[in-house]
């Protein structure tokens, strides 16, 4: 009997999550970047398909909207593998 007791607190202990409270507020940080740069990347289109609109080659949507989408990708990567020191 004190076997079974012993084991089941072993497999208590040891039945932790892998990731702590920090890894999905980081986690929740970089799909928020990436959210975030998606819709920055959206719009500058035409009312009429044959006009040309300058708009989509603006800084906004060639330059900072990937940088921050990669940026939240970083994040991610960074949360996956982050672990506390003890």
């Amino acid at each position: 009997m004190n076997f079974i007791i012993k084991t089941m607190k072993e497999y208590n202990n040891n039945s932790k999550f892998a990731f702590s409270k920090k890894n999905y507020i980081l986690l929740g940080v970089g799909v928020l970047f990436i959210v975030i740069g998606l819709f920055l990347m959206q719009g500058g289109g035409s009312e009429n398909p044959s006009d040309f609109n300058e708009e989509i080659f603006s800084f906004q949507r060639i330059t900072l909207a990937p940088l921050i989408i990669v940026s939240g990708f970083i994040i991610n990567v960074f949360a996956i593998l982050y672990s506390a020191k003890k």
